[in-house]
C-alpha cells in the first residue's frame, strides 16, 4: 500500500514510509499524511491540470508535478530548473544536481 504525504509543500508517495523518512532524515512529526480521498478530490477540482510522475534510477523518490492538460510532457530539466543545486551560491536542493537529472525518467 502506498502512502502519500506532504513535506515542505511537496506531495510525495512511497510504498514504505519508514524507509522514506529515514532516507530523508526526518520524522513522522515533520510530515502531514494525506488521505487518498483528499488527493482524489484535488484531482477532480483541477480538471485543467494533469499529474505527471518522475522517478530516478538512483533512489525511491517519486516527484509529482501538475501541468496543464493541453501541454505535452516538458523536458525533465525544465521541471527541476529552479531546484538544481548551485554549490557557489548554496541554493537549490542539495541532492538535485545535473548528474542526478540524468537518472530521472517519466513514470506511468
Amino acid at each position: 500500500m502506498e502512502i502519500t504525504f506532504k513535506y515542505q509543500g511537496k506531495i510525495i508517495t512511497t510504498p514504505n514510509l519508514e524507509k522514506k523518512l529515514k532516507r530523508m532524515k526526518i520524522s513522522i512529526d515533520d510530515i502531514e499524511i494525506i488521505k487518498k480521498e483528499i488527493v482524489k478530490e484535488e484531482k477532480e477540482e483541477e480538471n485543467d491540470l494533469k499529474v505527471i510522475k518522475v522517478k530516478s534510477n538512483e533512489d525511491d523518490y517519486t516527484w509529482i508535478f501538475r501541468i496543464p492538460v493541453n501541454e505535452g510532457l516538458p523536458p525533465i530539466s525544465k521541471l527541476f530548473k529552479t531546484m538544481i543545486w548551485n554549490p557557489k551560491t548554496k541554493t537549490g536542493v542539495k541532492n538535485i544536481t545535473r548528474e542526478y537529472l540524468m537518472t530521472l525518467y517519466y513514470d506511468k
